[in-house]
């Protein structure tokens, strides 16, 4: 072979191989020759196994990544070995991920390929057994989390090798990826029973013989797992189910009866899966397929799931159970529910109108698909991909598979054989089907395995397609682009043949009156009189503003189509903003966001298509600036808008997290994620403060909601802030055991108190476990440098505070207030628990022991954030209040009503105020310092819960009480609603933007309130 040198004719044959920067590779491979002891002949290997890798750039680039990440002589003795190279081949032509993954887990390249694991498939149950004994092995969560995270990448790996190479059939890679999944879910199950049985004990099933045995358990695949389909980006879908036999409470310190017992477990199987660490999540997972989706419990008794199916189940639930199968835990209980709702799932009349309501469903999809950029092809939910495939085979199953129990099949290719067998489709139609099912399933494993994203898009550059055409075995993208058209076509033939063309009709029931301002021609003459008419108050600016709503934004020619839709959707946009609580408003927002979207056709469209929508969004007009803003200044995230499910009342912080951990997967660099995090935040308080709107949410539901929302912002931030410091500082490491310390931040105020509102800012502080100094990877980094583990965590810090709280096109996340720590702004800004125990313990003042009344883990290394918990309820009720405690507390209120409230006749301040918020959370803290030591019920962090537990323990009289609940409720409800229709953070206000009854109840209220305040700090009025 000629040496890699600038020989005219080395270059060629680079190019020949289908290399494209030979100038680039020929250093890289000049390089990597010199630094591996490798005979002539080995060298040639190389070259010549580039010509099979799917982009052979990419190839000689992760191989010299590896030559800079690992051992030369093993890994040249790994090159050596030629029933390896071809793997190698594929897996560094294919993806830039996982290669670059083992370069920095030397553990995987030395299971996989030094040690030949890459070789072979493991035996069946093998991965499981491994994962159990993790299960069995590690003595925390954090451990198994890592564990298995660990395995995931291992197998990963050694799949995506095989499935690049060509070597494993599709149906082999999916069931691989589906054991894969099985494993770590029944792991965390046998890790979380124990964990959980620990502590509560094992709730018992008692039979009626007087027997008894635990209760039993079982996680159910849904979707791709449950078919043994998953793909190398699949979610897993999951449903929790536990066995229904009367019971008790298992016989541990802290008991739980079964379904409490069992919904903790399912958080914790979640958690373990799901949850982001620095190692990434094993899959992400979805809940929404259990019974009643989101709104419903995470973990259900098999009775109580028969009767939702039974009673409530529609259509597309029962095409969901069709995959449904036992993936852990026991799955004999699994199998006795899925015969239980065999009747539900498969109706023996042939069920003709499901047809309809899938084709309804399919629609949603594919305006879905419309709604993606320009030029997009979704392999997925477009026309003619798979998810047009699957739903042709389900259709077929419900209509006969009550009849035809050889039909009930989980996977889409075995379906498909056995609609052919009983000649319900064609065995051409079949073997049309399954090849563009294979070759479309195919493609996406490609496009998944290059950059580990979660998508089923076609790449649109050349060499992205170029490198996708030679992984299919195709010459170049034009074929490539051919061959997919091909099954494009023959899927959404066969497809149309079931399901037809239908789409909906216009909105009804709009009055004449507002009809006739939208008759062909001009606006008529008397139309600012029919608004005035309409409650609208400046007559001649909803004119105006009527002009844009019948014909479009000015100085803007939309098309005939758009038009056609703003036609049959502004007569029910002027009826509602006529309705709403300012109609003014409410047009006014209308003709900015109409002016915002132009000529995009889509956007009318999707108005058109979603009436409850757009009921929402005129709503959202007339009654919140602050709501309304996020649309106003982003139009373009209408789409995002209609997608998310704004009619969910309440999601868990799991349900939470999923969503954002699978936002920021998505993301492509650092900027990106920033805006997802900002993103997510105004998302989700849209859809919250809709409901608060809607009068759909009690005080209470709200702020959970919101401060909710906040931990888990906390949390994601967190790991990214510690992903950037990692990289430069490596691991912080305690300096007496060697293990890497941990860190933890704790919401004080309002967010510890889980009562947050709307423009809220965050009181944290920030604490780490113990003394040490920083490590590099086991992997090795470049650019390490040592650093104190105080240093290391105030970097931390401070990068989770500009993450927050820098402003970018999508605003701010959070506002941060770290007052709250120790020594307050003269204090560092992160502290050692050991610093924390001694400031608490010395310096504290009593409004510092007030301030930990709230004080609750939100975000970090869980066991150091609830040590910090229960250290913090010894500082508060550990030592007796100083005798002036009450007069020390009224000094501080005062203070604060004479220098932050100012109040005057025209300035009120519902916060600070005489009577305002803080006169009850005073009172209340000041009754929690003097009797939370003897009576711990009262301890709660939440105003309302402490003052309901004060009236129970006889602390405040039943009176007393009444007082204070009803005037706290009402003056937080007012703040809710000023800041929701203010585009801003609001204490202090003007009466007279109130109605007159409104500011008389308001000054009822906090003179109440002053006089009970008074009487329980036992100070005169």
């Amino acid at each position: 072979m000629p040496g890699p040198g600038p020989d005219p004719a080395f270059l060629d044959r680079l190019r020949e191989i289908g290399v494209r920067d030979t100038v680039r590779v020929l250093a890289l491979l000049t390089e990597l020759l010199r630094r591996l002891p490798l005979e002539p002949d080995d060298r040639e290997a190389i070259i010549g196994s580039a010509a099979g890798a799917a982009d052979p750039d990419l190839f000689f680039l992760n191989l010299s990544r590896w030559v800079d990440s690992l051992p030369a002589d093993p890994l040249a003795a790994v090159l050596r070995n030629g029933d390896r190279l071809p793997l190698i081949a594929a897996l560094l032509g294919g993806s830039e991920f996982l290669p670059e993954r083992a370069a920095r887990r030397p553990e995987i390249f030395d299971a996989l390929f030094l040690e030949g694991g890459v070789l072979k498939r493991p035996a069946a149950g093998e991965i499981g057994r491994e994962a159990l004994e993790a299960a069995d092995r590690c003595a925390t969560e954090e451990e198994l989390k890592s564990a298995l995270r660990r395995l995931k990448h291992r197998e990963m790996t050694r799949i995506a090798a095989w499935d690049l190479a060509g070597l494993s059939p599709l149906g082999e890679v999916t069931q691989d990826l589906s054991a894969l999944a099985e494993a770590a879910l029944d792991a965390a199950v046998r890790f979380a029973r124990k964990a959980l049985s620990a502590k509560a004990g094992e709730p018992q099933a008692v039979f009626p013989d007087g027997t008894r045995r635990p209760y039993r358990f079982v996680v159910l695949g849904m979707g791709k797992l449950g078919g043994l389909e998953l793909n190398f980006s699949s979610d897993v879908d999951l449903i929790y189910l536990y066995e229904t036999d009367p019971g008790e409470a298992g016989d541990g310190s802290q008991p739980l009866s079964p379904h409490p017992y069992f919904v903790r477990v399912g958080e914790m199987v979640t958690r373990i899966i799901s949850e982001a660490t620095e190692d990434g999540f094993v899959f992400r997972v979805d809940m929404r397929l259990r019974p009643e989706g989101s709104r419903g419990e995470l973990a259900t008794s098999l009775r109580a799931a028969e009767i939702y199916y039974e009673s409530w189940g529609q259509t597309w639930e029962r095409a969901a159970l069709i995959k449904a199968r036992p993936v852990a835990g026991d799955r004999s209980l699994g199998e006795e529910f899925l015969r239980s709702i065999v009747p539900f799932v498969f109706r023996k009349y042939m069920d003709f109108t499901s047809i309809e309501e899938i084709k309804e469903m399919k629609d949603r999809i594919n305006r879905a698909a419309v709604r993606g950029r320009k030029g997009e092809r979704d392999l997925k939910l477009g026309a003619g991909g798979v998810r047009e495939i699957e739903f042709f085979v389900q259709a077929h199953q419900l209509i006969y598979g009550g009849k035809e129990p050889s039909l009930r099949f989980r996977g889409t290719v075995e379906t498909l054989e056995a609609l052919s067998r009983l000649r319900i489709v064609s065995e051409r139609e079949r073997e049309e089907l399954a090849g563009s099912y294979v070759f479309l399933r195919r493609l996406e494993h490609r496009i998944q395995a290059h950059r580990e994203r979660q998508t089923h898009v076609l790449p649109q550059g050349e060499d992205d397609l170029r490198r996708l055409a030679r992984a299919m075995g195709l010459e170049d993208p034009r074929a490539l682009r051919a061959e997919l058209d091909l099954h494009s076509d023959v899927v959404r033939r066969i497809y149309d043949r079931l399901f037809g063309k239908a789409r909906g009709s216009a909105p009804s029931g709009v009055p004449a009156e507002v009809q006739a301002l939208f008759l062909p021609g001009p606006i008529p003459g008397d139309a600012a009189e029919a608004l005035s008419r309409m409650g609208f108050q400046d007559a001649e600016a909803a004119r105006r503003n009527l002009e844009v709503l019948r014909d479009g934004p000015p100085h803007v020619r939309i098309s005939q189509r758009a038009r056609q839709y703003l036609y049959r959707i502004a007569p029910e946009i002027l009826h509602r903003a006529a309705k709403s609580p300012d109609p003014d408003m409410a047009l006014a927002h209308t003709e900015r966001f109409l002016s915002a979207i132009g000529a995009r056709t889509m956007f009318y469209a999707l108005l058109f298509e979603k009436p409850k929508v757009l009921e929402a969004l005129v709503r959202l007009f007339g009654s919140s600036r602050y709501l309304s803003g996020f649309l106003l200044r982003h139009p373009e995230r209408l789409d995002t808008f209609l997608r998310n499910d704004l009619s969910v009342l309440f999601k868990s912080k799991t349900d939470l997290r999923m969503q954002l951990a699978s936002e920021l997967e998505a993301c492509d660099g650092f900027e990106e994620e920033l805006d997802a995090l900002r993103r997510f935040k105004h998302l989700e308080t849209l859809r919250i403060g809709i409901h608060d709107m809607g009068g759909v949410l009690s005080l209470e539901e709200g702020m959970v909601q919101l401060s909710a929302l906040a931990e888990v912002l906390l949390t994601h931030a967190l790991v990214l802030a510690r992903r950037a410091v990692r990289r430069r500082f490596g691991a912080p490491i305690d300096a007496d055991t060697g293990k890497e310390a941990s860190f933890s931040i704790l919401g004080m105020g309002k967010l510890g108190a889980e009562e947050l509102s709307y423009h809220s800012d965050l009181d944290i502080i920030f604490l780490y476990s113990v003394a040490g100094e920083s490590a590099p990877e086991p992997s090795g980094q470049e650019e390490f440098r040592k650093i104190t583990n105080h240093e290391y965590f105030a970097k931390v810090a401070q990068r989770l505070i500009s993450i927050l709280t820098t402003s970018t096109r999508e605003g701010h996340v959070y506002r941060l207030d770290t007052r709250l720590r120790p020594s307050g702004n003269a204090g560092p800004l992160v502290s050692s628990l050991e610093a924390f125990q001694r400031y608490h313990e010395g310096s504290a003042q009593l409004w510092e022991r007030q301030a930990l009344l709230r004080c609750r883990f939100v975000a970090g290394d869980r066991v150091l954030g609830k040590k910090v918990e229960e250290m913090a309820k010894r500082f508060i009720h550990g030592r007796p209040l100083p005798p002036n405690a009450a007069e020390e507390i009224h000094r501080l209120r005062m203070r604060m009503e004479v220098e932050l409230g100012r109040e005057s006749e025209d300035r009120l301040n519902l916060k600070v105020g005489r009577g305002g918020v803080v006169d009850v959370e005073f009172a209340v803290q000041y009754l929690q310092l003097l009797h939370g030591g003897a009576v711990p019920s009262v301890r709660a962090r939440g105003t309302l819960r402490a003052l309901y537990e004060l009236q129970r323990a006889g602390i405040v009289t039943l009176d007393q009480y009444k007082v204070l609940d009803g005037g706290y409720r009402f003056l937080r409800s007012l703040d809710v609603r000023l800041r929701l229709s203010q585009d801003s953070s609001i204490d202090q206000f003007d009466p007279n933007i109130l109605e007159p009854e409104t500011v008389g109840r308001y000054r009822k209220e906090t003179g109440k309130i002053r006089k009970v305040y008074l009487e329980l700090l036992g100070l005169p009025e």
